[in-house]
């Protein structure tokens, strides 16, 4: 009976980080109604990866290449600062909310592995 209690137990502190997720693929509570954002639809985590390797890269693809990359109506800015403005996107994007949400629910379920094998 304690086994069965310890695993509703863990269930439900699964379901209270899932509750408390933020991010791309979390609750829309975490939106700054007085704040500025851009939004973008991303199927699953595996799609919001594959964007980010893109955007990736594309900025080293920017650094390595000889050309120039830049828009002709933005002549003053250098790859270097379109580069920089890409990287900063990507920081935006990273999905840190769902690694540590992963993470968490990895350490949980290990937990209850261990002491089923115990058992």
């Amino acid at each position: 009976m304690k086994s069965k209690r310890q695993r509703l137990k863990t269930l439900e502190e699964i379901q209270q980080l899932r509750n408390n997720l933020s991010g791309l693929l979390g609750n829309k509570k975490s939106i700054d109604p007085n704040g500025n954002y851009v939004t973008f639809e991303v199927k699953d985590n595996n799609h919001l990866l594959t964007q980010i390797i893109s955007l990736l890269e594309v900025c080293v693809f920017a650094l390595d290449g000889d050309g120039m990359m830049l828009f002709p109506a933005n002549q003053n800015a250098s790859k270097e600062d379109s580069v920089i403005q890409v990287l900063e996107l990507v920081l935006s994007i990273l999905p840190d909310t769902q690694l540590y949400f992963m993470d968490k629910l990895d350490e949980k379920l290990s937990e209850l592995d261990n002491q089923k094998m115990n058992q």
